[in-house]
């Protein structure tokens, strides 16, 4: 019996709202740490897929896809470094709040390099993104500089993880007459360079790979399978069953989920600038995904 596209996605947002829990659980680690075993779990998850659609659909990849693809991957492990550092810094709340702004950035980014048009609620949207971010910067700010410089690793995080789906609207394009990268070809080799991305980085900061505590060991496993092996997946069985704007308004719920669970688990509760700037950022969703820019970038959630 098929799975209930709705119930897939509810199933999706309650799992990727559990990533930052997770991550915080998981602070015995060096965050780098984090995202490289984040990025191997998925990547041993998606190995055997990517060789079953290698004997499917052998056509060889372009050099631009190919490169495209590495550039994903690259992009994809510096979005992972930047915001799990991010929540040494600043709370659960901001960090995940701040991600909302890669959908309106996505819309930039592909008018910018794809030369997607906006249209004049998009500017709108860029114009609620500044405000809202801003007023969750200035209320940090408020409780240190520290936090400050957790939100412009979060912020910056947003913008790696833009830079993931451009390339990636490269590397697997699904326009008329062109077949889609098969999900496995793709997924596997992406997690695989991110993956190796970020033990580089492991390596060069020092930073052990392991073993930890039981706890943080469970997290680290809870983060690379429910997140983003079982959460990833619903939303991209989603995806073909249901209109994209569906799918992609409902990743207001993540920060909305990772926040009460924040507060519930982590004694976090969210301040007031907190409150007023989140609310500006979903407004903001809410216009780019209500008028959204020709051919948009899908926004689905990477973190």
């Amino acid at each position: 019996m098929p799975l209930n596209p709705w119930l897939a996605v509810a199933g999706a947002v309650l799992c990727v709202g559990w990533s930052a829990i997770f991550i915080r659980w998981a602070g015995e680690a060096h965050p780098f740490t984090i995202a490289f075993w984040r990025l191997a779990i998925a990547f041993a998850f998606w190995l055997p897929f990517w060789f079953r659609a290698r004997r499917i659909d052998a056509r060889p990849l372009s050099v631009r896809q190919s490169r495209a693809r590495l550039a994903a991957g690259l992009f994809l492990g510096i979005h992972f470094i930047l915001w799990i550092t991010a929540f040494s810094w600043t709370t659960v709340a901001s960090a995940v709040f701040l991600m909302l702004t890669q959908p309106i950035l996505s819309a930039l980014g592909a008018h910018l390099f794809l030369g997607e048009r906006l249209n004049r609620w998009n500017g709108v949207a860029i114009g609620l993104t500044v405000l809202g971010s801003g007023i969750i910067c200035w209320g940090d700010l408020t409780l240190g500089p520290e936090y400050l410089f957790g939100d412009l690793l979060a912020l910056t995080g947003a913008a790696a993880s833009t830079a993931y789906l451009l390339m990636a609207r490269i590397a697997r394009p699904a326009r008329p007459g062109q077949q889609a990268l098969a999900l496995g070809r793709y997924l596997a080799p992406v997690y695989l360079s991110a993956g190796i991305a970020c033990g580089l980085a492991m390596l060069l900061a020092g930073a052990s790979p392991g073993p930890f505590q039981p706890v943080t060991m469970l997290s680290l496993l809870a983060l690379g399978l429910i997140p983003t092996v079982i959460g990833h997946s619903l939303f991209n069985y989603a995806l073909g069953h249901l209109p994209s704007f569906s799918v992609n308004i409902s990743l207001v719920g993540e920060p909305l989920i990772s926040s009460l669970l924040a507060w519930w688990l982590l004694a976090e509760a969210p301040t007031p600038s907190l409150l007023l700037g989140g609310l500006v950022l979903i407004s903001a969703i809410g216009f780019v995904l209500r008028w959204p820019p020709h051919n948009p970038l899908a926004v689905l959630p990477v973190d």
